[in-house]
């Protein structure tokens, strides 16, 4: 059995805790990864809002639906162009790391930042020295809180950020040196426009590579299902288009496949993969 979970707001009407954890106990996966702001919209959850309270509540009404979150998520901007922004997010990332242990989850998970204020576009100027510095001093920020807080600090790297390919992520977890910082594994995030990886591998190449080289550090995988398709509007005339598990290019069953086997029972989580899709992805893959 693989330990099959989905993104919180991947359930499109799951707004409240309570519909949250109807709709992920009834689409057959016990694990999530939760972003508050996303799954519940209504309910204030920055830096000044988070608390214990909330973290108890939310953890009770999902685990009597038998579901754990296994990722907190608060995606920030670490590497901000604008120094006030980028503060007020780490903030609030630390604030998320105070409060985890509340919600039951082991880790605070963020992408680690882009030159742009909005992450998201590839771009080559996530690449030079002094932008991975600059996220290196953030994620050492990050996770002196955490080992504070007892709470571990997630990345996930790709493409469109400073960590952006496997030598990137094995040098980051060499230079903070703490057993506090792990990964979110996401073969498709180390996609560029094109369709191949960021080293020009496929995902699964990739997948077996990140695990031979830091596996042990692994701590959560997402499965981001993609199509290539023609575009004028990217630099390489492609672009990444994300899909329901199971209708696109990636080889989703070795990936679980590696994942399972290399950290058994590890949270595999599924992105872009809404609703009903959940559950048929479960069917498919779930016992794999």
């Amino acid at each position: 059995m693989i330990n099959l979970g989905a993104r919180g707001h991947d359930v499109t009407w799951g707004d409240t805790p309570e519909r949250l954890a109807e709709g992920l106990s009834g689409y057959g996966v016990h694990v999530t990864q939760l972003a508050l702001g996303k799954s519940f919209p209504d309910l204030p959850s920055g830096e000044a809002d988070i608390n214990p309270g909330m973290g108890m509540r939310i953890r009770r009404i999902l685990a009597e639906r038998g579901v754990d979150i296994a990722v907190l998520g608060c995606y920030i901007n670490m590497t901000h162009p604008d120094m006030a922004a980028r503060e007020a997010g780490l903030r609030k990332f630390e604030a998320y790391l105070a409060n985890a242990r509340f919600f039951g989850a082991p880790m605070v998970a963020s992408e680690t930042g882009s030159v742009d204020a909005v992450p998201g576009g590839f771009t080559e100027a996530n690449f030079t020295e002094s932008m991975y510095q600059e996220a290196l001093a953030s994620i050492r920020r990050l996770v002196a809180a955490g080992e504070r807080f007892g709470t571990m600090v997630a990345v996930e790297p790709g493409a469109n950020h400073p960590i952006y390919d496997v030598a990137t992520t094995e040098r980051l977890l060499a230079d903070v040196d703490s057993p506090w910082l792990g990964v979110v594994f996401d073969a498709t995030a180390y996609t560029t426009p094109d369709g191949r990886t960021i080293d020009g591998s496929t995902q699964l190449e990739l997948a077996h590579e990140a695990f031979d080289r830091f596996g042990e550090r692994i701590m959560a995988v997402h499965i981001s299902d993609f199509t290539v398709e023609p575009s004028d509007e990217t630099v390489c005339g492609t672009n990444i288009r994300r899909c329901d598990a199971g209708t696109g290019e990636l080889d989703i069953e070795g990936i679980v496949r590696l994942a399972n086997s290399r950290r058994p029972w590890i949270p595999v989580i599924l992105e872009h993969t809404t609703d009903e899709a959940i559950a048929r992805a479960v069917d498919r893959y779930g016992d794999l």
